[in-house]
């Protein structure tokens, strides 16, 4: 049997790809397989952001890279807020690769251009 990893759909042996999805099939599914993950997951705070634009751009910056996360934003109350922007939040299982990331993406030394050559023929 194989399966169709965005509906799920099982098919017979000999089709290879889902007909109504146009997907390559899989022998099983598994949360490795699957595109839409259903297993829990525990959110932990990422980092908090000063404001709401920061935060939706490491957001976005992690669902490129495949890191499950979500903003949350910061609530204004009478007594203020401890992340006034937002926070992002991380699956407990991608925080040591969101790091990596956030620290590649936003702490990287800067490299100086490539200094351009001449022709001096």
């Amino acid at each position: 049997m194989a399966f169709c990893p965005n509906c799920e759909a099982e098919y017979k042996a000999g089709i290879t790809v889902c007909p109504d999805c146009d997907y390559e099939l899989v022998p099983q599914l598994t949360p490795e397989t699957k595109l839409h993950d259903t297993s829990d997951h525990t959110l932990v705070l990422f980092r908090s952001f000063s404001n709401s634009v920061e935060a939706d751009m490491v957001f976005e910056l992690f669902e490129r890279n495949g890191v499950r996360a979500l903003v949350k934003r910061g609530d204004v109350g009478i007594f203020g807020s401890s992340f006034p922007g937002g926070a992002v939040l991380v699956d407990e299982t991608d925080l040591a690769r969101a790091a990596e990331i956030y620290d590649a993406f936003f702490n990287a030394a800067e490299t100086a251009p490539p200094e351009e050559q001449t022709d001096t023929n």
